[in-house]
């Protein structure tokens, strides 16, 4: 994809807001210009796109994903995608993300495609049953809903939780992106409010409390972090209206995470910082020192000398005390096996993370899990 093909779909997006993503042939993702709360585009309708959408350029519907154009550019496949879902189609919130009519979009696809071209087109419009019939989940009776879907949800909804704060008592946005979309899932907070900007509000206010006891965890000074929250809960109130609740809240969480990540910055050398910043996105797969070592481009030795001196805390022993963090959660909160623990963890079997386990907590993972299931 070209340099200029790539700013004229990013001025696109900025001008409509519309989720729009590039594909090769092999219909891997080459590049997606979208907001972090909006969901992935199903692979299972990547796969059947060549056989249903012979045409080059392409309109279709279905009654889950909404409405998508899509063009046959060269070697690309380009997709924009007028969703009508909420996010992960969570019921307990009723904003939607941004939608137009769909006159709208057809003009906005038209353009967008002369834009590229240089050519006019008529869209093939197609109803495609056979894609909604493929992508549909098989829905439970109410009346089989039992106390373990009660406590399944309960543990996925603050399993979410946890791990997005995580993300902003890092001050690491990759990984507080990267849970957002399931925290907000799982409908955590519920319909506060009858009135729906109420509701809206109360939503806004309630994540901005976690952000700030996050943040203040994460090193930000207490008295500037109540401050910035005062100030995003005057703003919310202060709006007549909130289009899109997760960017909203969102947009917050990454102010507070910015600001704890300009703390970090400020205390350790850029080396030391850019190091913990990489174990925080790639935990699960750092089994080495050296691995870290070279994506900052220093020497094991150098890191090593200076993370202990500016930290007091042995690198590998940090990388190790973040895995069991990463562990504890999942033990609490999903139904992994200790085996699949470790290997998810990047240790050589059970019992090398039941040593470090043990030796940081002072009991085994079992125990551990025993002790702190509550439900």
């Amino acid at each position: 994809m070209t340099d200029q093909t790539r700013q004229l779909l990013t001025q696109f997006h900025q001008a409509t807001v519309l989720p729009t993503y590039v594909f090769n042939a092999e219909n891997q993702l080459v590049t997606a210009f979208k907001n972090p709360v909006t969901p992935e585009i199903p692979l299972k309708l990547l796969t059947k796109l060549p056989t249903l959408l012979p045409a080059q350029v392409n309109l279709f519907f279905t009654p889950e994903l909404g409405l998508m154009g899509i063009f046959n550019i060269h070697e690309h496949r380009i997709i924009v995608w007028n969703n009508n879902v909420s996010v992960q189609g969570s019921p307990n919130y009723s904003d939607q993300l941004p939608m137009t009519s769909i006159d709208q979009f057809k003009a906005q696809l038209r353009l967008l495609y002369f834009t590229l071209t240089k050519h006019w087109s008529t869209f093939s419009e197609v109803q495609l049953t056979q894609v909604t019939q493929a992508l549909a989940v098989p829905t439970r009776n109410p009346r089989e809903t039992d106390r373990d879907d009660q406590r399944h949800a309960y543990y996925q909804g603050y399993l979410a939780e946890q791990q997005m704060l995580l993300g902003v008592e890092h001050g690491n946005l990759t990984e507080f992106n990267h849970y957002y979309v399931p925290f907000m899932a799982a409908g955590n907070f519920g319909k506060l409010a009858t009135y729906d900007l109420r509701s809206k509000k109360n939503i806004t206010i309630a994540a901005t409390t976690l952000f700030t006891r996050a943040a203040i965890r994460g090193g930000l000074f207490a008295e500037g972090a109540y401050a910035l929250s005062d100030q995003c809960i005057q703003t919310a109130e202060h709006q007549v209206d909130i289009t899109n609740v997760y960017e909203y809240t969102r947009t917050i969480g990454e102010l507070f995470l910015k600001n704890v990540a300009r703390i970090k910055r400020q205390n350790l050398p850029s080396i030391v910082y850019l190091a913990q910043e990489y174990i925080y996105d790639n935990v699960q797969t750092i089994k080495t020192v050296a691995t870290v070592a070279e994506h900052v481009h220093t020497s094991d030795s150098y890191l090593m000398h200076l993370f202990k001196q500016t930290t007091g805390q042995p690198l590998m022993q940090f990388i190790i005390t973040q895995k069991i963090q990463f562990a504890r959660l999942q033990l609490v909160f999903t139904d992994l096996s200790i085996g699949e623990l470790a290997d998810m963890l990047g240790f050589a079997n059970q019992g090398e993370l039941t040593r470090a386990f043990k030796k940081q907590l002072g009991m085994t993972p079992s125990q551990f899990r025993q002790q702190q299931r509550i439900l």
